[in-house]
């Protein structure tokens, strides 16, 4: 790899990679919003009604936030159905290609894991600085992402099965008591997810991580000499691949 020897740039995040996430970023947001539409009727009424009143004109429909909202409730599910295909072919191309790295800091014992994840907290909240035997191990995913990846796995696993189970409950059979139980796991996982993304966006938006964010939008490299202290063990992983 050239970016290796010449040792200015690492590559961080691959082509597909980077495309994945940001597959991810627009389609998890616009579940988001239509979700929040529908799980917020009052609250945001206001999106509901800019949504529906073209097309409750266009119809004569003098209920534009009823529209807005069948047009979210419309939008959520074809989208939702959209995010599971995608979400299954890329975790069959990663599991077939082995690319699944993002668990690796999982592998270290549980007290280190545990010593690694107060140091990283003390860092990103307070500046502290790492202790060198924690800042040596460090992955190209640390355990705090570890931990957030096992979090939006949870998340995802909630809202994907239970958004299935109420689309085709009429299919199945279900009962009221039933549905309702899905819909409560449904908006636990949605959640679950606003939590990751909160703590996805705070680690990402850290001044540490700029280079990582910029490499994520650009093209997936960053200096070699960042890489060497906040990866330092992917780093060696890389090197040693090269030769």
């Amino acid at each position: 790899m050239d970016s290796v020897n010449s040792e200015k740039e690492i590559e961080v995040a691959s082509l597909g990679y980077r495309l994945a996430h940001q597959i991810n970023l627009v389609l998890i947001t616009l579940l988001a919003v239509t979700g929040a539409m529908l799980l917020f009727p009052d609250l945001m009424s206001w999106l509901s009604y800019a949504v529906g009143a073209p097309l409750a004109a266009f119809l004569g429909n003098p209920y534009p936030v009823s529209v807005g909202e069948e047009l979210a409730r419309t939008s959520h599910r074809f989208l939702g159905e959209l995010w599971g295909v995608f979400l299954i072919v890329y975790a069959i191309y990663l599991l077939a290609f082995r690319r699944i790295r993002v668990f690796d800091a999982l592998k270290k014992p549980i007290g280190q894991q545990i010593r690694e994840a107060k140091a990283l907290a003390g860092h990103y909240i307070f500046g502290r600085p790492l202790p060198d035997d924690v800042a040596r191990e460090l992955e190209r995913h640390n355990v705090l992402v570890a931990y957030m990846a096992v979090l939006l796995v949870l998340g995802i696993l909630l809202l994907s099965a239970s958004g299935v189970l109420m689309v085709y409950s009429s299919v199945l059979g279900l009962s009221e008591d039933v549905y309702r139980l899905l819909l409560f796991l449904h908006d636990l996982g949605f959640y679950i997810t606003l939590l990751f993304i909160f703590a996805h966006l705070f680690a990402v938006l850290h001044p540490t991580n700029r280079p990582l964010l910029i490499a994520m939008f650009g093209q997936g490299k960053a200096a070699a000499e960042w890489v060497q202290k906040h990866m330092p063990k992917f780093l060696r992983h890389v090197k040693g691949g090269s030769s």
